[in-house]
């Protein structure tokens, strides 16, 4: 199972303050907790939605294999978004507005 996802605030729109405040290496169980999943998903958990795809990810090696074409049309097909890189930036800004409300 991965656990996190480095460095992407660098490739997001996210506010310079977000981006700084969210450095480093974010949890995927924080970045896609159950709540984030049931809203925007048909799955309880970012593991369930990756396995369902047939992206086995015991690594960040693993995370990096998968072709962009495919866990972008597996995402496109089983959630709310077009992209990968669409769920990404908006679990990312959900995380920001959770972390500076303090919830």
């Amino acid at each position: 199972m991965i656990e996190s996802y480095d460095d992407f605030q660098g490739e997001t729109n996210l506010p310079q303050e977000a981006a700084t405040n969210l450095e480093g290496s974010i949890p995927f169980i924080d970045l896609f907790p159950s709540r984030f999943m049931h809203q925007y998903t048909q799955f309880d958990s970012i593991d369930e939605l990756l396995s369902s795809g047939g992206f086995e990810v015991n690594s960040e090696d693993d995370y990096e294999a998968i072709p962009d074409e495919a866990i972008d049309a597996h995402v496109a097909k089983t959630t709310n978004f077009d992209s990968w890189r669409e769920m990404l930036t908006n679990a990312i800004e959900d995380s920001y507005i959770i972390e500076r409300l303090g919830l």
